[in-house]
């Protein structure tokens, strides 16, 4: 190898610190930084990461730290087609008529961007935020481990009695679970049940963001090792981000050919679309949904184009 070589080789790539950790950093010849790896410390306390049934996993907020280094561009489409092939606004709220709040929200999120070996790849994410169907998940839960806040039953076998003093909900025909409203547990499943109400906008689309990244091969890490105590842990994830040079118009454009199915190719090379499949709500998706702004907002009492 010559010396100018070896010099082109050294200029190209460079060791710096950022933070809390190291950062590879490679270069052109002209200088311009083309591609870096760092190292990531997400933290619990700033919301970074979440504990569900005994795993740590990295929240939309996580992933939203990740990505200042992957530069991942989320976009929200302006339409969304709905499994019975309506074509509606998104997101797409429905409103319960009697209480005139939000009870179900439609959502598609698109990832757009570079992977680690520098291909262009986009993922997208349809869900239906059903925020009734959490609550009667988050009830049965209560009275499988508290027989005194309720029981599973038919609606014929609930006396006056009950009808005065609880809520029953149906789970399938006639089944349903009833929950006694004076029990504390169950006064505690009402709350976390307004709070989704009043966050289900936000809540479905930071959800389906992080479906979205986290399939997206830039930022494809979920479980993570960490460290510390609880409440305060922390991760160190690796994550490698590519610059590139197109415009906001660009990717828009690139978004709407994947919504309408159209074969994508970028400088001779093919677009990777991963189609994640239309979900409800799951535990783990409200667990790492909470935002920074929402604990905020929670202790007092969006997208990238």
């Amino acid at each position: 190898m010559s010396v100018k070589d070896t010099k082109t080789q050294e200029q190209s790539q460079e060791v710096a610190l950022l933070g809390d950790g190291a950062v590879f950093v490679k270069r052109t010849e002209s200088g311009l930084v083309k591609a870096v790896k760092a190292q990531i410390k997400l933290d619990e306390k700033k919301g970074h990461l979440a504990e569900i049934q005994g795993k740590v996993m990295i929240t939309g907020a996580g992933y939203n730290e990740m990505n200042k280094v992957a530069g991942v561009s989320v976009i929200t489409p302006e339409k969304i087609t709905l499994p019975d092939g309506s074509m509606v606004v998104n997101p797409y709220p429905i409103i319960d008529p009697v209480s005139g709040s939000i009870s179900k929200v439609w959502v598609k999120k698109m990832a757009i961007g570079l992977s680690p070996i520098g291909n262009l790849v986009i993922t997208t994410s349809t869900l239906l935020y059903d925020i009734q169907m959490y609550f009667v998940q988050d009830l049965v839960k209560k009275i499988k481990f508290n027989a005194a806040a309720g029981r599973l039953c038919m609606e014929s076998m609930l006396t006056d009695q009950d009808k005065q003093k609880g809520i029953f909900y149906r789970i399938e025909g006639d089944l349903g679970v009833w929950a006694d409203f004076s029990h504390k547990e169950i006064l505690t499943c009402i709350e976390t049940f307004v709070q989704n109400k009043l966050f289900a906008e936000r809540k479905a689309q930071t959800i389906a963001e992080r479906n979205a990244m986290k399939k997206h091969p830039a930022l494809a890490t979920t479980l993570v090792v960490p460290t510390g105590p609880e409440k305060a842990r922390t991760a160190v994830v690796n994550v490698v981000g590519f610059s590139h040079d197109f415009s906001q118009q660009e990717l828009l454009d690139i978004a709407q050919k994947a919504v309408d199915g159209e074969p994508i190719t970028v400088n001779n090379k093919k677009v990777e679309v991963i189609d994640i499949p239309s979900s409800e709500l799951t535990e783990e998706d409200l667990a790492t949904s909470i935002d920074e702004e929402e604990n905020q907002e929670g202790s007092n009492g969006g997208d990238l184009l």
